[in-house]
């Protein structure tokens, strides 16, 4: 009898691949039941049953949403360490890390730290865990999804605001543990009175969802949907508490260093270069995906110069943001404030960046401006100078499957209930609405097409690089950049 667990095909591996997905900044696996990679699972799934029974694994990593990019780097490195001792990753398995925003900073640390403990052991468990570099030596391809890899500059303008961010953190908090009932009550209204419309919907709509899930009076008197509730509302203060504690991240995102201290976006030439010499022995295989958004502003600079920097307290600045139409039509206010605040500050064109080479879905704009953002990254700083980069028409959470609102599934009825009436199905509903947001409303709109081809060749990468080449469903073609026009600021 053939075994059910071997491939179907040679160029399958013959040891186990496994995918860990690392989230960005604001990280985490799953808060109550919103996903950070919404809909990733279902789209792996589907990969794997018209591919064959392919032994590789997909994992979720659960990072702290605010801490350094050196805390989150030995957070991952904890995990990979507690996954190996435990016989989930063997020593001849490969290991494949899917960065999103600061989650491909996180893994650009984590090998410069394996590299420097070399020999040392990782404990986990309370054991002697795993040596630094028996995990390095399972790493053997990265994917980057829309990384700042020279900063970016919304970092910058929420850097120079510490205060207004201190505040809607402690506001945030403060509204949390005071009432979350009189709070749920509060965005009802506002969303039946006509604000979803104006400050957009889908943050509302999410905000709500959360609440609700994490409100022990939606569990009723079903004591598993109270422990759900309870269990939210724990994750959910808890995530807050650490938003409070420890927002050091920031200081890694901008585009030059603060405080005397430098993340891997504040890299020079020479520290890029031995950093780089590291992912060569044993080889680092890598896929980049840079995204841009559509513009819903112009700005009268020369090409190849930064925008203006925003300037909340300039009334100008606040009407062109509140304003929804001409190039802005079709956006919601978050985009249309985070692209503003990304559009204008230090950052400047990176040295020896990589080259698009590819670009998937539609055309994007042309030639990218230094001022050209997805929401929230200059595009102009995730051109990783080693691999492919691929150029998709999207917004920042778009490509982690975060594009549109999608209905919560309908939890299973539960036996008991089938028996008392056979003759009816019972439909219990979920405590949220949704599952996933377009929560920054850009525009064009990102499609579940271009998300699925997206992972599709993600998947390949990991598990069967040697098929990715025939299974890409958009020709090579380049990227013209400002930089080549820019003469002078």
């Amino acid at each position: 009898m053939a075994n059910r667990n071997q491939p179907r095909n040679n160029s399958a591996p013959a040891t186990r691949c496994h995918i860990v997905l690392v989230p960005g900044f604001g990280g985490f696996d799953a808060l109550g039941q919103v996903e950070y990679y919404a809909g990733i699972t279902r789209l792996f799934q589907q990969w794997k049953r018209n591919h064959g029974p392919l032994p590789v694994v997909l994992h979720y990593f659960d990072n702290l949403p605010t801490a350094a990019v050196v805390t989150r780097a030995k957070r991952l490195r904890k995990y990979l360490a507690k996954r190996m001792a435990r016989g989930e990753i063997l020593p001849s398995d490969r290991v494949v890390l899917v960065g999103h925003s600061t989650g491909g900073l996180d893994i650009r640390q984590l090998i410069l730290d394996l590299h420097d403990l070399k020999d040392r052991r990782v404990p986990v468990d309370g054991g002697r865990g795993e040596s630094a570099r028996a995990i390095r030596d399972c790493l053997k391809g990265v994917v980057f999804l829309s990384v700042p890899h020279w900063g970016t500059n919304i970092a910058d303008w929420v850097h120079s605001h510490c205060i207004l961010r201190r505040t809607v953190i402690a506001d945030l908090r403060a509204a949390f543990a005071g009432s979350q009932h009189c709070l749920l009550d509060q965005i009802e209204a506002a969303i039946a009175g006509g604000a979803a419309a104006l400050t957009g919907a889908e943050l509302l709509l999410a905000l709500r969802d959360a609440l609700t899930e994490a409100n022990d009076h939606s569990a009723g008197r079903d004591p598993s949907r109270l422990a759900d509730a309870q269990e939210a509302a724990s994750e959910l203060d808890l995530y807050f508490q650490h938003m409070a504690t420890d927002f050091h991240v920031i200081n890694d995102l901008t585009s030059k260093p603060y405080e005397g201290k430098k993340s891997p976006a504040h890299f020079n030439d020479d520290d890029r270069k031995k950093e780089l010499a590291l992912w060569r022995d044993p080889p680092i295989r890598t896929l980049s995906y840079a995204t841009v958004g559509g513009r819903p502003f112009r700005f009268s600079t020369r090409s190849g110069c930064p925008a203006p920097v925003f300037n909340l307290t300039n009334p100008c600045d606040d009407l062109e943001i509140a304003q929804g139409c001409g190039l802005s039509a079709g956006t919601d206010l978050s985009y249309r404030f985070t692209y503003r605040a990304c559009a204008g500050g230090p950052l400047a064109w990176p040295n020896h960046p990589g080259k698009v080479t590819r670009v998937l879905g539609p055309p994007p704009p042309q030639p990218i401006e230094l001022w050209d953002n997805d929401g929230i990254v200059n595009t102009a700083s995730m051109l990783w100078p080693r691999g492919e980069i691929t150029l998709v028409l999207a917004d920042h959470l778009d490509i982690v499957g975060h594009n549109r609102l999608r209905p919560a599934q309908p939890e299973p009825p539960e036996p008991s209930k089938l028996r008392r009436e056979p003759n009816r199905e019972p439909r219990c509903e979920p405590p949220r609405t949704y599952q996933s947001y377009d929560s920054l409303g850009s525009s064009p709109k990102f499609d579940d097409k271009t998300l699925e081809d997206v992972w599709t060749e993600i998947f390949f990468f990991a598990a069967l690089p040697s098929e990715l080449s025939q299974n890409r469903k958009s020709q090579r073609r380049s990227v013209k950049m400002a930089s080549a026009a820019g003469t002078g600021c």
